[in-house]
């Protein structure tokens, strides 16, 4: 497919790139063509609106070497006569989020035309620079607003400023007259990934679904009784139809669970008001309280009260034009809260503002649900619903460690994030966007980065290790990688190279560079364990990836036991216990600690021999670190507790704590929204219902019930083949599998073919 577009921008000097711009086209035609497909991207975003109705937004996010465009199909959004498309197109500059690379403003348009067929008329003006012409839209500006949230590490972008003087409606800028439009300034050809000449921007296509844009139902309610609110609190009140906004009178609306959504305001007042918009996951309460992780010693409390708390977060600002303005932000918000206040501004007199309305759109990665787990105790349910916001709140055109302050894909949270998709849902496209970002992040060190797409190089070396197990999780969870059953010993090359260059670089040389993060553990400086690199809970991430490297080990058989076996005995040679406890021979500062254990188990059961029991008394007795939120997914999966509920109790206290998400650390914590915590959701799946993937692309699954507490319990699994389901009531046991399984109940064991059973 031939490309013969060219990547326009605003100005030959990239110093004017910082700011919004609106690219023009109009078209008249006599006959619409019933398809026009066309391609379209820009740097850093855009926003692509017909006759002033928002039709798509993108690009994609990748890097430099990987930039994603759009395939649109105009052809049944034209009409006979008058068109006008407006390119929305913004650059955030050195504000720019830190997920979001970039290399200068630019838009462009291609018109794909088969080869055989002949080019319609409006292709020639479509396609860049073609009939399109560019201004800067002046009254949309950026800044960091923010209310007090400088103490963490927030990194999402700028708050936007947008003057209803100069822009009252930013779907009608087609037609403003005001503004500056320009024959616009020609960069570069543009081209696809592996052109001979090199592309500013090597050009590929979208490889996930476009994000959500939905208008959210059910409206916020009215809080009262906040630090700057003259009112007494009061039980909560429906938002008014019209809500009127006096001077140093804020009012905060809650929409009593947590979003990721676009703002949507329509407003009047006098022309010059300022209104500010804050948004935050929970308002704080003032009194110290221990140190948290970041530093910090105040806490939010319970998410649902609002009294004698203080809002903080980051802003946008509004200024009022003559009429009505509307404001909807370039890039969406996290928020359950959202303060809406009155500042003087430049109005003469900042009476009254009426919000005329007030919507939230909500978007993030179209993340279909398919699979349920319901059971009789009444905490399963609240712990479930959250869980599965935290997963869809964390899972963007990226997945997120937290939608708030970061936005950042992680390779350690992305682990268990693609495992909770795995299970979801049978969507395979955000598993396999990440696991090929981080391969795009390989450095000359051999590692990859530590989260990416990523305008800062950052490097945790363990990390590295967890995108060797990411890959193997690929293998056995999902069927793009496929395995030739004549190979007898494949291997996963790729992952081995990474997991031997971490092998080859000197402790030194990584504990001095780089960030061996581990798990959030009070006492960790910077969650680096004790030993930084050669620290026991490291080296086991190390053998767990070269294990991981060996996918034969999935084969089953005698030939794979046999190789399991010898990995073991050479593994654990390197390993001595300390009163029941385990420690690498090379742990400069061994200290024990929970994550160690769990990891140990795991490598055991991977390579086929049976785990040692948990060490309850041991890791006691030792004061050993215990694993926050995060690491205690590899615990709970190591222990293996007959009854699951019982370890649930963190998750309880948050539900308790008004959280519709789950919280990154315990109180005092920064994020309310961590997708590390959403792991409750494999805990149902994998120790309740016992299935687990035992065959490449989940041919074979592994079915071993441990029901504990619950009289009840009906698991529903989404399979690649069908429904897979573990219900169990009363003692009797029903299993419906689409694929083989081995089916481990009450000290027994036996093949299932597939088919429904019970037991």
């Amino acid at each position: 497919m031939s490309w013969r577009a060219q990547w326009i921008s605003y100005a030959y000097d990239p110093r004017q790139d910082l700011g919004v711009f609106a690219f023009r086209n109009r078209l008249n035609l006599e006959s619409p063509p019933e398809h026009l497909l066309v391609r379209v991207s820009a740097d850093q975003r855009y926003k692509l609106l017909l006759n002033g109705e928002l039709v798509w937004f993108g690009p994609q996010r990748g890097d430099l070497e990987h930039w994603f465009y759009d395939w649109i199909d105009l052809g049944p959004l034209l009409k006979a006569g008058e068109n006008t498309l407006v390119a929305l197109v913004w650059n955030f500059g050195w504000m720019a989020p830190m997920a979001q690379v970039s290399l200068r403003t630019g838009f462009m348009v291609d018109v794909y035309t088969p080869e055989d067929a002949e080019e319609h008329a409006a292709a020639g003006r479509l396609r860049t620079p073609g009939g399109w012409e560019v201004a800067r839209v002046d009254g949309w500006g950026f800044d960091m607003l923010n209310n007090a949230v400088k103490n963490f590490y927030i990194d999402v972008g700028p708050g936007e400023i947008l003057d209803g003087r100069q822009i009252p409606d930013w779907t009608t800028l087609a037609s403003d007259t005001s503004l500056d439009w320009r024959t616009p300034h020609t960069v570069r050809a543009a081209a696809p990934r592996g052109t001979v000449f090199e592309p500013f921007w090597a050009l590929i296509p979208r490889s996930i679904p476009a994000m959500r844009y939905d208008v959210r139902a059910t409206p916020p309610v009215v809080r009262h009784g906040f630090i700057g609110d003259a009112r007494p609190e009061a039980a909560e009140e429906p938002l008014p139809r019209n809500l009127e906004l006096r001077p140093g009178e804020p009012v905060i609306l809650d929409y009593q669970e947590l979003l990721c959504a676009y703002p949507r305001l329509e407003l009047t007042g006098p022309a010059g008001a300022e209104v500010l918009l804050t948004f935050a996951e929970g308002l704080w309460q003032t009194q110290p309280t221990k140190t948290g992780t970041y530093g910090n010693n105040q806490s939010k409390g319970n998410r649902n009260a609002v009294a004698g708390k203080e809002m903080r977060g980051y802003q946008d600002q509004i200024v009022l034009g003559e009429g009505v303005t509307r404001f909807e932000p370039l890039w969406w918000r996290t928020y359950r809260y959202l303060m809406v206040e009155v500042v003087a501004g430049d109005a003469a007199d900042a009476g009254t503002v009426n919000v005329v309305s007030l919507d939230a759109v909500e978007t993030g990665y179209p993340l279909a649900v398919k699979s349920t787990f319901v059971a009789d105790d009444p905490v399963v349910q609240p712990i479930w619903d959250a869980s599965v916001r935290t997963a869809e709140r964390c899972a963007g055109e990226t997945y997120f460690d937290c939608p708030y302050y970061e936005q950042l894909q992680y390779v350690g949270d992305t682990r268990i994030q693609a495992l909770i998709g795995y299970y979801l849902g049978r969507d395979r496209q955000l598993q396999r966007n990440a696991i090929e970002n981080f391969g795009w992040s390989m450095q000359d060190n051999g590692l990859t980065q530590s989260r990416y797409p990523n305008r800062v190089t950052q490097t945790i070396p363990p990390f590295s290790l967890w995108w060797v197990m990411m890959r193997h999780d690929q293998r056995m969870y999902d069927r793009i990688v496929e395995v030739d059953p004549a190979d007898e010993d494949p291997i996963d090359s790729r992952g081995l190279d990474v997991a031997n260059a971490f092998n080859a670089l000197s402790g030194e040389e990584l504990d001095r560079t780089f960030w061996n993060f581990g798990d959030w553990v009070t006492g960790w400086e910077h969650g680096v364990p004790p030993g930084g690199i050669r620290s026991t809970m490291h080296m086991l991430t190390l053998y767990h990836a070269h294990a991981s490297t060996e996918i034969a080990l999935e084969r089953g058989g005698p030939a794979a036991k046999a190789k399991g076996e010898a990995l073991y005995r050479y593994m654990s040679g390197q390993f001595e216990r300390v009163k029941g406890l385990i420690k690498h021979g090379r742990d400069p500062e061994w200290k024990p600690s929970e994550h160690a254990e769990a990891l140990w188990r795991l490598l055991q059961e991977r390579l086929g021999v049976a785990p040692d029991p948990w060490p309850y008394a041991a890791l006691e007795a030792a004061g050993a670190a215990p694993c926050t939120y995060y690491f205690s997914y590899y615990k709970h999966q190591a222990m293996k507790p007959d009854d699951y509920l019982s370890q649930l109790g963190p998750w309880r206290e948050m539900i308790e704590n008004g959280l519709t998400t789950f919280a990154e650390n315990p109180e005092p914590v920064r994020s309310d929204c961590h997708a590390w915590s959403a792991h409750p959701i494999l805990g149902f799946f994998q120790i309740v219902a016992g299935v687990t993937s035992a065959g490449h692309g989940w041919r074979r699954a592994r079915i071993e019930p441990r029901p504990g507490s619950l009289r009840r319990f009906d698991a529903r699994i989404a399979h690649l083949d069908g429904e897979l389901r573990v219900a169990y009531e009363n003692g009797r046991l029903n299993v419906a599998t689409p694929v083989e399984a081995e089916l481990v109940w009450q000290g027994r064991s036996a093949v299932l073919e597939p088919g429904t059973y019970s037991f």
